[in-house]
């Protein structure tokens, strides 16, 4: 989803919707090692139908891997890794949609679960 689409989604979101939320957090994934706080961001969009169901659209922004590197050890102990370079000025975008199911609780709306 480009930058004027999702402008146009929240634009309309936020007039048809009164109390419609629109915030921005870092992408934050768990690990063995514990939460660890990864490139990009994450633009959150709550609003409540007039029926009384939560929606979330979640757009997630990552820049774009230009490279890929990987680092192999064939000493004992030692690990591989794996090492990224990102753009600067290019991101791509993945846009998700959820449905309260209870409190605090967000089921993801997919294609499949619409019948399409």
């Amino acid at each position: 989803m480009t930058e004027e689409k999702w402008e146009q989604l929240t634009e309309m979101t936020t007039k048809n919707f009164p109390g419609a939320k629109l915030s921005r957090e870092d992408i934050v994934v768990e690990t063995t090692e514990g939460d660890q706080k990864q490139e990009g961001s994450r633009d959150v969009l709550e609003f409540e139908h007039p029926d009384g169901k939560k929606y979330r659209v979640v757009r997630e922004n990552r820049p774009v891997v230009l490279e890929k590197k990987q680092h192999f050890s064939h000493r004992a102990g030692d690990t591989a890794r794996t090492e990224y370079k990102f753009s600067d000025t290019e991101f791509s975008h993945k846009l998700r949609v959820f449905k309260e199911t209870g409190f605090e609780e967000w089921e993801e709306i997919t294609l499949d679960k619409l019948g399409l």
